[in-house]
């Protein structure tokens, strides 16, 4: 049966404009203007449609674990107390109780204590990890299992938060989180499945098509390939195995092998590698120190670390994903790149995820090393985050370098889009929105507005931009004949809508199949 769509605008993402697209099957058949071929017509009613869209950088497991737990994300912070009391009388028989999703500018500091927890948890262990995934916060109990007090040393790759006497107040910073959490229940295949699945379908909801997975454990690995392999897995997906950052290079030679592992839709063909932390708990890795101390972040993997070890994996051709925050972690990553460059860089495709801080003297590296920059551009705007933890940390200089879309883009680099859901909303309109405003409307004073991106060139991130990061370019990422029909009918254009921010998928298709309908 052949569909044509018909009677709204079409962005191809290409130099194309038809007024009308053929599917067949999966495939797009045909498209062009004037009168359309005969079929069943698809009328799209003045609404827009688009490539679907993919996310570079998403963490379905770990968003997916909250929502099927004591989720935190959306709550109003003044309720956090009554919906974790709540969910722990509804789990009698659950020994621990585990979830998340409380940003770190919901809590003075971004330190939240542990006393709060034990006025509506006591006899249990809480781990409630934080939207950004760099904190965690946990009642008396389960730093009374951990053995952690005021003698407990921090570990070299996180920190315990403390009282004035050394009483660790609930709060445990990156590497301190696994003190508590080696306690915890392990993450069965059947848990993370369900979260997958969880997750999937908010995704398919957003018009979300293809995904990067930016932290692949071996057991999420094991669900991906379960789900691909009964078929209940529709988006397509591009799995980066986690580097454990405890062990050496002793470990590549079994993340290649498991790179061979792929499933239907499933392909885990790259590596993430874990930089440094974020600079709103001052774990980003800084070439000078923070503001008012002595103290440049943490640095997990060293310059050092990565020389050696980034060279053989893109020799092995395995794509570099970095977590790189800090402008000494965003420049570390570079010269690892440029110490492998004798593979080709265009095959691998490393990306450098977040590029928060970039000295405009590394900015030109990223296109002429072949690095696309990996953006969540939600970020990049004065909210509370950036005016109350981010650039009192910084200092006003520093400040001017974050985020420096137009900069990247303008000096060559390749400019794909990933949302780290569950760390904020994977909605691709929203944080478009923000791409091209730096500002939204609770935080209406841009972020360095010279740095905006046009409304092309965001929605050129988050479909083809993407698709080639996550090696799916022929596939997807924009309408082309021969293509798979992946594709989103938006309720606006978003290039020309009044409210960028407000326009939303409506209806999801994969392979020409309706996955989601509003």
């Amino acid at each position: 049966m052949r569909t044509v769509f018909v009677n709204g605008s079409i962005w191809t993402g290409t130099t194309q404009t038809p007024t009308w697209v053929a599917v067949e099957g999966s495939r797009i058949v045909s498209m062009g203007s004037g009168t359309p071929p005969a079929g069943q017509r698809f009328d799209l009613d003045g609404r827009c449609l688009l490539p679907g869209f993919q996310d570079a950088h998403v963490h379905p497991p770990i968003g997916g674990l909250a929502m099927i737990r004591c989720e935190l994300h959306g709550v109003d912070p003044v309720d956090y107390l009554d919906t974790i009391a709540v969910y722990a009388d509804s789990h009698p028989s659950a020994t621990w109780i585990l979830g998340g999703g409380w940003p770190m500018n919901a809590f003075s500091g971004g330190i939240p204590h542990r006393e709060m927890l034990d006025g509506v948890v006591r006899d249990r262990p809480v781990l409630l990890h934080s939207s950004e995934g760099h904190a965690a916060w946990v009642n008396t109990r389960a730093l009374a299992i951990a053995g952690i007090d005021q003698s407990t040393p921090d570990p070299p790759n996180g920190r315990i938060e403390r009282g004035p006497d050394g009483t660790p107040s609930g709060t445990l910073q990156e590497g301190a989180v696994d003190l508590v959490e080696r306690f915890a229940p392990d993450d069965t295949v059947t848990d993370v499945a369900d979260a997958i699945l969880a997750a999937q379908t908010y995704l398919l909801s957003l018009g979300i098509t293809a995904w990067q997975d930016a932290w692949v454990r071996p057991v999420d690995h094991a669900a991906y390939r379960l789900l691909a392999q009964d078929g209940r897995l529709e988006a397509q997906v591009f799995g980066s195995l986690w580097w454990d950052r405890e062990r050496q290079i002793d470990q590549l030679d079994e993340l290649i092998a498991m790179t061979v592992e792929e499933a239907p839709k499933y392909r885990p063909g790259g590596i993430k590698l874990m930089v440094d932390g974020v600079i709103e708990n001052g774990t980003g890795a800084l070439c000078s120190p923070y503001v008012g101390t002595n103290d440049r972040g943490l640095t997990f993997l060293d310059r050092e670390t990565l020389l050696s070890v980034v060279p053989p994996m893109m020799a092995a051709g395995i794509q570099p994903h970095f977590h790189a925050i800090g402008d000494c972690a965003i420049r570390a990553a570079l010269d690892s790149v440029e110490a492998g460059r004798t593979a080709d860089a265009a095959a691998v495709r490393p990306h450098i995820a977040h590029v928060h801080v970039v000295d405009p003297v590394d900015v030109p590296r990223f296109g002429s090393l072949g690095v696309a920059a990996n953006a969540q551009t939600l970020w990049a705007c004065h909210d509370a985050t950036m005016t109350e933890l981010t650039i009192p940390r910084l200092g006003l200089q520093r400040a001017t370098w974050q985020y420096p879309f137009r900069s990247l883009v303008d000096g060559g680099a390749r400019l794909a889009a990933g949302s780290d859901w569950s760390v904020s909303t994977a909605d691709p309109f929203a944080q478009m929105a923000v791409a091209v405003a730096r500002a939204t409307a609770d935080a209406p004073d841009p972020l360095l507005p010279e740095q905006a991106l046009t409304r092309e060139e965001a929605l050129r991130a988050f479909t083809s931009g993407s698709a080639w990061v996550n090696h799916d370019e022929t596939r997807s990422g924009t309408i082309e004949v021969g293509k798979d029909a992946d594709l989103v009918i938006a309720s606006d254009n978003p290039l020309t809508a009044d409210d960028l921010a407000s326009v939303r998928a409506e209806v999801t298709f994969i392979g020409g199949k309706t996955v989601y309908e509003r």
